[in-house]
């Protein structure tokens, strides 16, 4: 399976993120790209804490959405690796934890946007934006 150009008019935010217990932080990342797959622009910052992978995922989908709000972007596809975000945000899920906390603020920022479609995609086409996220590692400092 490989990346997929979104149709006529949206555009796709690639988001993942990544662990360094280490460090005691997450960093993520996020790649826009337009309806002919064209590289529009890229992020990653960090978050000091120590996160599930689950809830460095949806931090990450709440970063990009956030960072999206700000583009002012009408029409956006938001894919993710993670499964259980990606289920968590098309099947309503909420929770009174962390991620469904996260999860809850995902769903009113991306009804704040416009159109937004959250979708998964296998982490193997997701490698762009897998090296943005891990790019925060090597950064100095709580959040770049």
């Amino acid at each position: 399976m490989c990346w997929e150009r979104p149709k006529f008019g949206w555009v796709k935010c690639n988001v993942d993120a990544a662990i360094f217990s280490s460090q005691g932080k997450i960093g993520f990342g996020c790649v826009l790209r337009n309806s002919e797959g064209v590289f529009l622009t890229a992020r990653c910052a960090g978050m000091a804490g120590n996160f599930g992978a689950r809830e460095a995922e949806a931090l990450g989908i709440r970063e990009a959405l956030s960072w999206i709000k700000g583009l002012q972007f009408p029409c956006v596809i938001v894919e993710t690796d993670c499964l259980l975000a990606f289920q968590a945000l098309v099947e309503e899920f909420s929770g009174p934890n962390g991620f469904g906390l996260i999860i809850d603020e995902c769903r009113a920022l991306s009804k704040s946007l416009g159109e937004v479609q959250f979708s998964f995609i296998r982490r193997s086409a997701n490698l762009a934006v897998h090296s943005v996220a891990r790019a925060v590692g090597s950064m100095s400092g709580p959040q770049e």
